[in-house]
Order: C-alpha cells, then structure tokens, then sequence
C-alpha cells in the first residue's frame, strides 16, 4: 500500500500483514529513519446482520417511549429504543400497507411503482428492492410476513431465500404474533448463515382488534367497558353500518383494544429478541418501524388509507446497533421510510448504491456525526377516489385533497367512504403541530399561515405523472384565467385541484378551462394523458388580457406550465 503523506516530501511504501501478534495490536514500520505506527491492521469490519421489523398498523402515538401512558410497549423500549435511537418524527409514505411497504423496501416514491391505471401493486419486477441488494453482497436472506397481501404474486419474495406469508384468504387477519413466532423462532434456532437479512412482518395491531388477552370482548386495560362492541366491529363502524350508542365509552373501549394488541405485539417481538444469541445481536442493526398507523376516530373515522393526518403517517422508527449507534437518544427532524434502505446499504458497506437513491442515508444523523439534513417528507393516499397528499417539514404540515375531481365509486364501500371523506376533508389544510399535534386547528388561508411548500407539494405530487400538466400557479384571488387548447386527438383530460368556482368543459379534441384565482393559492389545471397527444393550438387570457404561452411538445413529456405568474 502507498500512502502520500501531504507537505511532508516523500512517499512511504508499505506492506502490511495484519495479525494477532504485539498486546498493543499494532505494527511498528520503519522506513527512511521513521517509525510509523501502523494502526490499520485491524480485522476488516464484517457486515451488520440486518432484522427489520414491521409492525403492521401501528401508529407512532401509542408506544411508550414515544409519551404514550400506558405501558403498551415495554421488552420493544428495553431492548431496542434504550439501546438504541429513536426517530421522533418519522413519516409512511402512504397509509396503507402495499404502496408504504413497496416503497421502504425500494427506496422510490409509491407513485413510482404503480400500473398504467393507477393502482399500487407491488415490487415490479425490475426494481432492485433491499433483499436483492443485500442478496448480491453475500447475505442470507428471509422473510416471515403475516399480512396476506404481501406476497409473492405482488412481488415482494424476490431476493430471500426463505419466504414465509400468511395464506392470501380472510382468516388470516385473525392471526397473531404467535403465529409467526411459530415460523421465525426455528428459523433464528438453525443458526441462520451471518451475515444475514431478516424481513419480519407482523399483523398486529391490524383490526379486528382481538387476542388471547382480550377476556369476554374486553381489553385488560379497560375491562369495566359494558358495552355491545367487540373488536371485529371496527369494520363496520369504518363503513358505517355501525354506530356508537355510547361514543365516549365505546371508542376509550376500542382504542383499549388496540392498546391491547401493540402489547401483545410487543411481548413477541421481545421473544425474538431474546432468542438471539448474544454474540449475534451484537453485530445486527435492528430497524423497528410500522408501514402506517391507525384512525382511532381522530377525526372522525375509523382503520387507515384514506386520509394523511399523525395518525396514519407518523410511524414510530427505531434503530439500535450495538458499537455503532448511541444508546438512549432521540433525533428530532423530518425522516422518510424511504431513508431505510440507504441507510441499510451505507451499513452494509454499499455507500455508492445508497447515494444513487432518492432517500438520504441516516447513518451520519443517527451517530451525531452529522445534522440531519432538512428534507420534507411527502405522501399520498394511492387508494380509492380522488388525489390527496401532503408535505411536512419542521413540524409545518400541508395536505391537499382534490374534492371537485370527478368520482364515481366503483362500489358501495369506496361510495360511503368517498362522502364521509367530502364531509371532513377541506381543499387545503394547513397545521402547526409544534403547536396543536392532534391537527384540529386548519390554519390554511385565507388565515395567516406561511405555506412556501405548496409549490413544493403540487411538484412533487405531479412528479410521477405521464402526461402533459396545464396549470395555473400564481392567481391573484379574483383574478381570472381562460385557457382553451386543441389537441392532436382526443384524449384523457384529468382535471388537478380545481375549485367550486372552477370550470372544465372538453368536446372531442377542444379543452376549456375557466379558472378563478383564490386564497389558497394551490396550483391548478389539468393532467392530459395520450399516446404521444400534441397539442395543436393553444390560446389563453388573464382578466381578459392575452397571454402568449409555449406549447410543450408531447403529453409524453410532462413538464410544469405555469399560466400565470
């Protein structure tokens, strides 16, 4: 080895062979009348073993060591966030498990990895997802996984050696953390190839909210509850065939349940711990995360997917590596799943993989090398009915939902949930959750709130569209702008966050667009979609001033057009 040494004028050669001779584990180099002593010869650092641990529905807020009064989570706090760091604010980047699992585990966007229509499916085939990495550098890898719809059909097996998934039928969704325990342990006893990649996937606290310690319909902590609901009734109540004759005991007895099942959750995820051996444990980076939360009737409704408030999206995340990562502390800042595998790649010895994804590896960050950088985190709901999304950064929130898109419900559940989303979502929500973290207190305007993100928000949420953008950023309230467009050939015409007092009419191949500026000042138009559509003609004006626009080339190409500016 030749090393330079700056400043100094010469070069030194060198060949090292590291051993276990000397007590102080070092090699004395003489060269050139200098004594150099070589403390590089130390054994090469073998791989962490990695043990990422899911946990299904689980929403940040209800874990002890994240404030929560009641002791839902003490072996989790004990053998991971003590020893570990625990992230504060940490962000699904969906609230439902197919998009938010794809996503951690390929480190893209969920919009990324959806079909031509629009709906999330999976791993396609082409991404390299964590386990096919981790595959390539010499780790063995399984996964034991008890939500149904993470299977091998949606992708998700490519790159383990072992995949274990919970039969794809209804009863599955009664099985609990034993059950799976009954396939990791044996697992973990026939002394698993290091390094290795371990993808454990729990249902719990995943509705119905029922466990062995569940007696008589009633959760430990609260069994004095004399009502008629049980924990499978969340279902019903979600689609509102349900009601609660006594609101206030009937939610504190549902969310007990849930407590219920975080604790039951928290006493099998202690037994894998425990069961590793120790010499084991101390070279695993664990990573306890969920793939999304749980509506408690926060805000009046109930389960997950259909809206980006705390309770959907804040998951809890944890990191403990024995040697590497300090013990006990917290880091406050804005992180995204997607962060997970960059930093599972950095760990690993892959720095230049996990530089080449969008996330950010955490490592600097978790070991107080670094600030953590101040990126926002962006989500979207990807289910049924039209877009929402939402941005958050230094504990600002913006959530946008497209309530005047066009919607017909393909069924009578996406219908009751589409009215009771009408009913409680507004255009633009704006919240201070330094100041009020249950976000019950929309500051969006015409209020008096700093929104520099919205641009920010309507870029990001059209980043992973195909197709041609026509919108309008920039309006003055009042103020009025008329766009008419021809196209090539008719095509689909997708209207974006227009407003009540917006207007979209489309003949054939001839789009109109009357829009009115207004103080939310969200960025609006429309999305054309078409093989290849050109548009023929385009004409515009601003209060009845002319405006000269650029035509884009091809709906193919999508760039932003802003209007008005």
């Amino acid at each position: 080895m030749r090393r330079t040494m700056a400043g100094r004028g010469f070069h030194v050669a060198r060949i090292l062979r590291c051993g276990g001779d000397g007590a102080a584990g070092f090699r004395r180099l003489i060269a050139a009348g200098l004594l150099l002593l070589a403390g590089a010869c130390a054994e090469p650092e073998r791989p962490p073993n990695v043990i990422l641990i899911v946990a299904d529905t689980l929403r940040f807020d209800h874990l002890t060591f994240y404030g929560y009064e009641r002791p839902t989570s003490p072996r989790i706090e004990r053998r991971l966030a003590a020893r570990g760091v625990v992230v504060e604010e940490a962000y699904a980047q969906a609230p439902w498990t197919l998009p938010s699992v794809a996503s951690l585990l390929s480190g893209l966007p969920p919009a990324a990895l959806v079909d031509t229509k629009g709906e999330p499916w999976g791993l396609p085939e082409a991404v390299d997802a964590m386990a096919e990495r981790l595959k390539r550098r010499g780790y063995a890898t399984a996964a034991f996984v008890a939500n149904p719809t993470v299977h091998e059909g949606n992708g998700f097996a490519q790159g383990f050696d072992h995949f274990y998934v919970a039969p794809y039928e209804l009863s599955s969704l009664e099985l609990h953390a034993d059950h799976l325990n009954g396939e990791i342990l044996p697992w973990l006893a026939a002394a698993p190839a290091e390094p290795f990649f371990l993808y454990l996937h729990y249902l719990d606290p995943h509705d119905p909210y029922d466990n062995p310690d569940v007696v008589g319909g009633r959760s430990p902590f609260f069994p004095e509850y004399r009502g008629r609901l049980r924990g499978s009734d969340v279902h019903g109540l979600y689609l509102g065939r349900l009601t609660m004759a006594d609101p206030a005991a009937d939610r504190a007895h549902l969310v007990a349940l849930y407590d219920s099942e975080i604790r039951y959750l928290d006493r099998h995820v202690g037994a894998v711990l425990d069961g590793l051996p120790p010499a084991v444990a101390a070279n695993t980076l664990f990573v306890f995360t969920a793939d999304h939360g749980e509506e408690l009737y926060d805000h009046g409704g109930w389960k997950h997917g259909e809206t980006l408030y705390e309770e959907q999206i804040h998951v809890p995340l944890v990191l403990r590596w024995d040697g590497r990562l300090p013990a006990g502390i917290r880091l406050p800042g804005t992180v995204r799943l997607l962060d997970l595998l960059p930093t599972v790649l950095a760990a690993a010895g892959d720095g230049a993989a996990a530089a080449a994804l969008p996330g950010i590896d955490l490592l600097p960050a978790l070991t107080g090398d670094r600030p953590l950088p101040r990126r926002p985190a962006f989500a979207q709901h990807l289910a049924g009915g039209p877009a929402r999304a939402m941005v958050v950064l230094g504990r600002r929130k913006l959530l946008l939902f497209d309530r005047q898109a066009p919607f017909a419900p393909r069924d009578e559940r996406e219908r009751i949930l589409w009215q009771q989303d009408v009913a409680r979502l507004a255009r633009l929500e704006a919240y201070d959750l330094a100041a009020d973290p249950g976000e019950e207190r929309n500051l969006a305007p015409p209020s008096p709130f700093d929104v520099p993100a919205l641009p920010w928000l309507a870029r990001e949420l059209d980043r992973w569209r195909d197709g041609l953008r026509v919108m309008a950023s920039g309006l003055e309230p009042g103020s009025v702008l008329q766009v008419r467009l021809v196209l090539d050939r008719p095509a689909r015409i997708q209207p974006l966050f227009l407003g009540p007092a917006d207007r979209l009419a489309v003949d054939g191949a001839s789009v109109s667009l009357h829009l009115t500026g207004d103080a939310t000042g969200i960025e609006k138009g429309v999305l054309i979609t078409g093989d290849a559509t050109r548009i023929a003609a385009l004409a515009a004006a601003h209060n009845g001033q002319p405006l000269r626009p650029t035509v884009p080339a091809t709906a193919g190409e999508h760039p932003p057009f802003p209007l008005a500016h």
